[in-house]
């Protein structure tokens, strides 16, 4: 019979708590593998536990490795607190169910101590009035070991139903703060460790059959932008190249700020000439982009054109050498004079 069908309610509650735990650390933003792999291992271990001590024993490997996860990925103070209170929870659980366990094992050899003394009193004379008082106080030893035993159990129930409550809350603040590094301050577009992630993920599950294209851009004459107007006008620039790109770039297709002027799109199940096509339109509706910075009652009309480079996923490729041959392109695109793009066919 699998451990999990001869679990107590409060074992299984228990088991249920530490899995949400478990879960929700492994979506911790920059976990090490090494962590998430540990925590992995432990979900499955919680399958196949079956006695409170070793229940017990896994809460306290869990706390640790939790412990170590916080100390090492620089999660947000209040995800840090939370995280000690619940840790806390575990362990005090995790006593209890020990304690329960010993009193499982006392009340056990208590009552068998019992029925041995009333075997023998029957055997010796039988007497009605000796095997009533025997059974009163084996009933009277029983009550105790229940009374102490439901104490523990109502106690550690309790433990377990407040700590849901704050699972509920780290798993929404810890989901909000992996939103945040993931996303970039200034346009609220994803951000470059966004992007890497999905570079990754794409070149994990290459596909022969299926190529896609990345699209690095980069704002011409940025810096003069800076210099002539100012940071304000420059970043409320980026702000609103943002945005239009945002309406052109779609799902399935993917756009991210790189870093300062750069954005990066990822075109998936996208062949070259249809990536031309894709950057030909994407350069021309920035082109004929008009925007307005107000500041008070002035208002400054601002514009940009942007250059661009194009490079194609290709067997073997690592994140390093797609965006290499892309950034080449570019490069060759603003050396060419600008408001361009080049693809990688174009490096000489």
């Amino acid at each position: 019979m699998p451990a999990d069908q001869n679990r107590t309610p409060l074992e299984s509650s228990f088991v249920d708590f530490v899995g949400s735990l478990i879960r929700t650390f492994t979506r911790i933003p920059g976990i090490p593998v090494a962590y998430r792999d540990r925590l992995y291992g432990y979900l499955n271990e919680l399958r196949t536990v079956d006695s409170p001590e070793k229940l017990a024993d896994l809460g306290k490997r869990v706390n640790e490795t939790c412990s170590s996860v916080v100390a090492e990925s620089g999660v947000p103070p209040a995800i840090a607190e939370q995280e000690k209170e619940l840790r806390a929870i575990i362990e005090a659980i995790g006593t209890s169910l020990k304690s329960m366990s010993e009193v499982n094992a006392s009340t056990g050899t208590r009552i068998d101590g019992q029925l041995s003394d009333l075997t023998q009193a029957i055997v010796e004379d039988g007497e009605p009035a000796r095997f009533s008082q025997k059974i009163e106080q084996i009933a009277h030893g029983i009550k105790e070991s229940v009374t102490v035993l439901s104490k523990e159990v109502a106690r550690s129930r309790t433990q377990v139903k407040e700590s849901s409550s704050r699972v509920n809350s780290l798993e929404k603040e810890l989901e909000q703060a992996r939103a945040e590094t993931l996303r970039d301050g200034l346009t609220g577009l994803a951000n470059r460790r966004s992007f890497n992630q999905r570079i990754q993920q794409a070149l994990a599950s290459y596909n022969p059959h299926s190529t896609w294209c990345v699209i690095m851009l980069d704002v011409d004459h940025f810096k003069q932008v800076n210099d002539t107007h100012g940071h304000l006008i420059g970043d409320a620039l980026l702000v609103k190249l943002a945005r239009t790109l945002n309406g052109i770039v779609t799902a399935p297709n993917f756009l991210a700020r790189y870093g300062g002027e750069e954005f990066v799109v990822m075109l998936p199940a996208t062949q070259l000439n249809k990536a031309v096509e894709f950057c030909q339109n994407l350069l021309h509706r920035i082109r004929a982009s008009r925007w307005l910075y107000r500041s008070g009652e002035t208002e400054i009309p601002i514009s940009a054109t942007v250059s661009a480079g194009i490079a194609v996923q290709r067997p073997g490729n690592t994140p390093e050498a797609l965006l290499a041959r892309a950034d080449g392109a570019l490069y060759n695109a603003k050396s060419s004079g600008r408001d361009r793009f080049c693809t990688e066919l174009d490096i000489t």
